[in-house]
């Protein structure tokens, strides 16, 4: 088995304990070492407290009983939520202990789809295994957005958990004739082989396509052009040729699956479906209802800096069992979306943007003295100046506005300012 470290993201969800089942069996069968991790905001929680400011009892919004507030609030939170990511940690800790597989604490503070796939693509991990929602579920959601994030960014075999069902009866592999297809066969098959799994590889080829393409082409041309593509001849091209000729194709993806199996020593079941290949793949494990189903990350059209092919994507999203997805064997800095250090910045960026912009649109108050001085001001250039004190009390993290504050602004603005 390949997968001698394993990165598991933890956040106490059901999905959460499902993955630690599968990462204590996994590490059992390979004798791994586990990676707990947690991400958790603590300065999300500073930034909000600032925009909570102006609604906290007159007592407390004097500037050095703000200072005050905010430095204990921060340092209790920071504690706090460090303490809970700990806890999370607590039961994969216990239970890799027990049975003797090592295990390490890994959290950071921050974003946290940022921050796990800035870990996970720095760091040599074989695998990550991650809940396909979290604690924020939504029912109706097929993939949490932190899930399909992490999914879309890293370049490590990674296995999406749904529910609690354990490693055992089938495990399906998908065959395109890909490079990536033909790894994810090697590594159902270790899987196969460890668990004492039935193993079948299911291949899709879709000639429907390439029906409704010529139809359409038949249907705007016209004259000679027309007749060529609506006759008894084109008809027959696609029944001898394109039909049976992509038959034949998949036929021997599977065939080349069956001679890298066959060598480690177990059975493979071939399955060959005709349809879109998504499609007919998640009735098929509707049908068959697997344990696990392994697919690469892109297929045989793939072109260079694809995240996830669309097959893959369906698949992911809909498929009612936990879905292993195989790393490409191209260099991460090859594919876009496998975030470089600088990606990362440019998305930190954006976020701390998103935040500055709540901050600087949260109420703020005036006291008695600073909204007479204010109606000093020409009427014309009023909300103007309004404007930019509001801005100014932000900058300053004051959520009350005093004369001080309003005399400070004064000299910007001593041209329109008339006081008497």
């Amino acid at each position: 088995m390949l997968y001698k470290k394993i990165f598991i993201p933890l956040d106490n969800s059901k999905y959460s304990d499902y993955c630690e089942q599968l990462a204590i069996s996994i590490a059992k069968k390979s004798n791994s070492e586990l990676v707990g991790g947690h991400v958790y905001a603590a300065s999300l929680h500073h930034k909000r407290f600032k925009e909570m400011e102006v609604g906290l009892p007159e007592k407390y919004k004097e500037e050095s009983e703000l200072k005050k507030q905010r430095e204990y609030h921060n340092s209790l939170i920071g504690r706090g939520l460090r303490m809970i990511s700990d806890s999370y940690l607590d039961s994969l800790e216990s239970k890799s202990k027990q049975e003797n597989i090592p295990f390490t604490r890994n959290i950071h503070e921050g974003k946290n789809y940022i921050e796990l796939v800035k870990d996970i693509n720095s760091n040599d991990y074989d695998l990550v295994i991650i809940g396909v929602r979290g604690l924020g579920e939504v029912e109706e959601n097929a993939i949490g957005s932190v899930c399909e994030r992490v999914v879309r960014r890293i370049n490590t075999d990674v296995l999406i958990v749904k529910d609690d069902k354990p490693l055992e009866g089938r495990v399906i592999v998908t065959v395109d004739g890909s490079e990536q297809s033909f790894r994810a066969v090697e590594m159902a098959s270790d899987l196969a082989v460890k668990y004492n799994l039935e193993l079948e590889a299911v291949s899709v080829y879709d000639p429907h396509y390439h029906h409704v393409a010529f139809n359409g082409i038949a249907k705007i041309l016209s004259g000679e052009m027309g007749e060529v593509f609506k006759s008894d001849e084109q008809e027959k091209l696609h029944e001898d040729v394109i039909d049976k000729g992509l038959e034949k194709i998949y036929q021997g993806h599977l065939e080349s699956a069956f001679k890298k199996v066959i060598k480690s020593g177990i059975e493979l079941k071939t399955t060959l479906l005709e349809g879109k290949p998504y499609h007919q793949i998640l009735k098929y494990i509707d049908k068959v209802k697997p344990s696990l189903l392994v697919l690469g990350r892109t297929g045989i059209h793939a072109i260079d800096g694809l995240d996830l092919g669309s097959a893959t994507e369906n698949i992911l999203r809909n498929a009612n069992c936990n879905v292993l997805i195989t790393k490409s064997r191209q260099k991460v800095e090859t594919n876009p979306f496998y975030q470089d250090e600088e990606i990362v910045k440019k998305e930190i960026i954006r976020e701390q943007q998103a935040e500055e912009q709540a901050v600087a649109t949260a109420a703020v108050s005036w006291t008695d003295d600073a909204n007479t001085l204010i109606s000093k001001v020409p009427a014309f250039v009023r909300p103007m100046v309004v404007g930019e004190v509001e801005n100014y009390a932000r900058t300053k993290g004051s959520s009350e506005i005093t004369k001080e504050i309003v005399e400070e602004v004064k000299s910007k603005w001593a041209d329109s300012m008339n006081y008497s």
